[in-house]
């Protein structure tokens, strides 16, 4: 069986891609499903003291199981399993290693995310998933 992989940030482009692959079902796809989220590494700049980081950190978690609660209430909604992982650190390289160590046959993706620098035609993230990885990656506006 094939295993799809949906990296998730709660986008419109994201939520877009839950349906696209749900639409691929109602056609007869069978395959394993995977979403998952991750969540950036938290950097401070110098001697920052001014950031409650345990702060920061308790919010970026409950913004992640917020986005995985909403998408997968999308899957279950469509009679669908899956699986779920929130990551942790950087971005792109941890959505092509899970999609590596998951023996994921494709990713399909938002063409943007909620970055709050998105690229006009095609975002950042997106962009370097598909350089970066040895699987199809089918994106979604």
């Amino acid at each position: 069986m094939q295993t799809i992989l949906i990296p998730t940030d709660g986008s419109k482009p994201a939520r877009n891609a839950l349906k696209y692959v749900i639409s691929m079902f109602k056609e007869g796809l069978k395959a394993d499903i995977h979403i998952i989220n991750v969540k950036p590494d938290l950097m401070p700049i110098g001697d920052l003291t001014l950031i409650d980081l345990d702060f920061v950190e308790k919010n970026q978690q409950k913004e992640s199981e917020k986005i995985m609660k909403s998408a997968s209430k999308v899957l279950l909604d469509a009679g669908l399993d899956y699986k779920k992982a929130i990551l942790r650190g950087a971005i792109v390289p941890n959505i092509v290693k899970y999609a590596k160590s998951h023996d994921c046959h494709s990713i399909v993706m938002g063409t943007r995310g909620m970055g709050a620098l998105g690229n006009l035609v095609l975002g950042s993230t997106a962009n370097q998933v598909v350089h970066m990885t040895k699987v199809p990656v089918t994106l979604v506006k």
